[in-house]
């Protein structure tokens, strides 16, 4: 796996960039939006990104100019997944890797607690990846069966070192 990759996903760390977010519309997926406390549309916009230890789990903390969204990620030996819990939502992800690039697929949803049934499950098409200048970049997408895209934010990251102001 690429440096930028493997730093950001093993080690605690404050990054930096940019990022541009695209929501679905329609009541229904705006609903889902905002139960798990996505950032609302925006193009080119400064993201900042916190991730600590909590025990045996990863606090991830994302700040889209202004909008904080927050998530914890654990493994779950049971599912052999991360579950993500991202305000009412939880999410069992499976990273894959292949030429360089990590690949997450969501292999379950909860919402409220309540299990999604495997015909409304979203599909990700989200990747990671290292560019040509060092740098984390990210395509994060989801779209639900029968209602097409819910969300997609992609951009950059690039770490913020001891003393510097960016972060």
């Amino acid at each position: 796996m690429p440096s930028a990759l493997r730093q950001l996903h093993n080690f605690p760390g404050r990054y930096v960039g940019r990022c541009s977010v695209e929501g679905g519309r329609g009541w229904l997926k705006k609903l889902a939006l905002r139960l798990g406390r996505f950032p609302p549309n925006a193009d080119d916009i400064p993201v900042k990104v916190k991730i600590d230890r909590a025990g045996q789990a990863w606090v991830w903390e994302r700040d889209f100019g202004g909008h904080t969204t927050r998530s914890l990620l654990a493994f779950d030996h049971g599912s052999g997944c991360v579950r993500e819990q991202m305000g009412q939502l939880t999410l069992w992800l499976k990273p894959e890797v292949s030429d360089g690039r990590l690949s997450i697929h969501i292999r379950r949803l909860s919402v409220l607690g309540l299990r999604c049934p495997a015909f409304l499950l979203p599909r990700s098409s989200t990747v990671e990846w290292q560019d040509e200048n060092g740098r984390f970049r990210f395509d994060v997408s989801a779209e639900m069966p029968l209602f097409g895209p819910l969300i997609r934010y992609r951009g950059w990251l690039a770490p913020v070192h001891a003393g510097s102001r960016t972060g």
